[in-house]
């Protein structure tokens, strides 16, 4: 371990769940006794206290997220710092970065998936450790198991060596200073990309690098989604 001191985590939950369904956002179901979004936030508290790293959380929601957060879970995290959810994940990302003041050359940003709640300390330790060690942007991926295939112009669409494809996961880590300035640059189709990483990347150019992601750390996106994870905490915990 480094002698990393401060990390900070944002967490995109800022999202309406339309693919989910419901009244209710998919980062504020029950999962396994608890709010979706707050399994991650006490993995990575409890990554920091183990490692004596300063950790601030800055969660991005939805005037409506903010209903839900501050009726359940806002009085269990006093110390959680709330940005308004934008438009987009990009301008919701920026919005976070906007309270961040304070962050010097030896800090860690790292952006997370407010509804992919099993990423364990295995995996942050990885991040952290790839960024202190001098990669200044690092993403988890996962080899892809499904054959690909790329879509043509018509209706049909051509195998592709899935070898040379990941499939990238989040929270994704950055120096401070180089997710702050490529969010300073907003380059013209910034509210098109996915992910932090592509942010920098056009931005910047800085590398993307990559560690090994996990499968269990995956994003709830339907309805049989939870069920499953319930499946995969289990697991974890035996």
């Amino acid at each position: 371990m480094s002698s990393l001191k401060k990390i900070y985590f944002i967490i995109v939950a800022a999202g309406g769940g339309t693919r989910f369904g419901g009244d209710i956002p998919k980062q504020f179901r029950q999962l396994a006794g608890k709010t979706v979004v707050c399994h991650s936030i006490d993995t990575f508290y409890r990554y920091c206290e183990k490692h004596g790293i300063d950790g601030t959380v800055i969660l991005v929601l939805s005037p409506a997220g903010k209903d839900f957060w501050n009726a359940k879970d806002a009085c269990t995290y006093p110390h959680i710092m709330i940005a308004d959810g934008g438009d987009t994940r990009a301008e919701s990302v920026s919005n976070a970065l906007k309270l961040i003041s304070s962050a010097d050359a030896e800090s860690i940003i790292m952006v997370h998936d407010g509804a992919r709640p099993l990423m364990s300390e295995p995996l942050l330790e990885r991040l952290t450790n790839a960024v202190a060690e001098g990669h200044t942007a690092v993403v988890p991926a996962i080899a892809p198991t499904d054959s690909l295939m790329e879509k043509g112009a018509g209706e049909g669409a051509c195998p592709v060596c899935r070898s040379n494809y990941i499939a990238v996961q989040t929270p994704q880590a950055f120096e401070a200073s180089c997710i702050m300035e490529a969010y300073r640059k907003q380059s013209g189709d910034i509210a098109r990309m996915t992910d932090d990483a592509s942010v920098v990347y056009a931005a910047t150019q800085t590398p993307i690098s990559y560690v090994e992601g996990e499968t269990r750390n995956i994003k709830i996106t339907n309805p049989a989604d939870l069920p499953l994870a319930e499946i995969l905490l289990a697991q974890c915990s035996l």
